[in-house]
């Protein structure tokens, strides 16, 4: 067994694991298993105070340590300052009443980009409860191992008309711009720029964010434009945090 520390700053693992604002966690416990250099390990997950503990089953090289250190911390935002944002929540009308759960917490990231591809489709038209039983299922059947991904496979998930958008992803991946791949429109680029890029100045109108800015900021229109207005280039991970909130209700 191998083991990962890493020293956390302005962070709690358990918060942000409960918070819903994740891509990387599909079970109820926080542990995980990746597809890592050609190879299945598994994570565990454990935090006290001011660090990060991860234990690792057998096989892992030293220098691979090395660099899944550095991906799960890119992953878990570990190395992401808010002071910024926090002053942005302040001032802002809703996300000031919501500032004690938003503080200490991050959004997560997808462990791969194929697997942050995949949930942007699984999540078109989707409940975010459904998102995550679905979700689950691929994952625990499929894991985000590519070759894994065959129609016979995908049928049994009962993902509808995003099978074939799946098989299409995995045909093209790497092959093409993501906005090119059928099934990839400008809600799931914009959705996968924030989660999975960490670019938090990108931004996504559905239902639910036109509902937000509707009901709590008297915006019914030029959503976009709105949301640069209100938050900036904060706007995305305003986004995400709003969503989670108010889903929840």
């Amino acid at each position: 067994m191998s083991e990962i520390k890493i020293k956390t700053k302005d962070y709690d693992f358990y918060k942000t694991f409960h918070s819903g604002l994740f891509y990387f966690f599909y079970e109820d416990e926080p542990v995980r298993k990746i597809y890592f250099n050609d190879r299945m390990f598994d994570l565990s997950f454990k935090a006290q105070k001011d660090s990060l503990t991860i234990d690792i089953s057998p096989g892992m090289e030293k220098g691979e340590l090395k660099t899944l250190r550095k991906h799960i911390s890119y992953c878990l935002g570990l190395d992401e300052d808010l002071k910024n944002f926090y002053s942005l929540c302040r001032k802002d009308k809703v996300l000031k009443e919501y500032l004690p759960k938003i503080k200490q917490t991050r959004v997560v990231s997808a462990f791969s980009d194929f697997e942050a591809l995949v949930g942007a489709m699984v999540s078109q038209n989707n409940s975010y409860r459904n998102y995550r039983t679905q979700m689950r299922k691929v994952y625990r059947t499929l894991n985000f191992k590519r070759k894994n991904y065959t129609e016979e496979k995908l049928k049994k998930l009962k993902l509808g008309y995003k099978t074939a958008y799946i098989l299409e992803l995995k045909k093209n991946y790497n092959k093409l711009d993501i906005k090119d791949i059928k099934g990839i429109g400008n809600y799931s680029v914009n959705l996968y720029n924030i989660f999975q890029k960490r670019d938090y100045n990108a931004f996504y109108v559905d239902c639910l964010s036109e509902k937000i800015m509707k009901e709590n900021y008297g915006i019914d229109k030029d959503f976009d434009l709105n949301s640069k207005k209100l938050w900036g280039k904060y706007r995305g991970l305003a986004e995400a945090y709003l969503q989670r909130f108010f889903e929840k209700k």
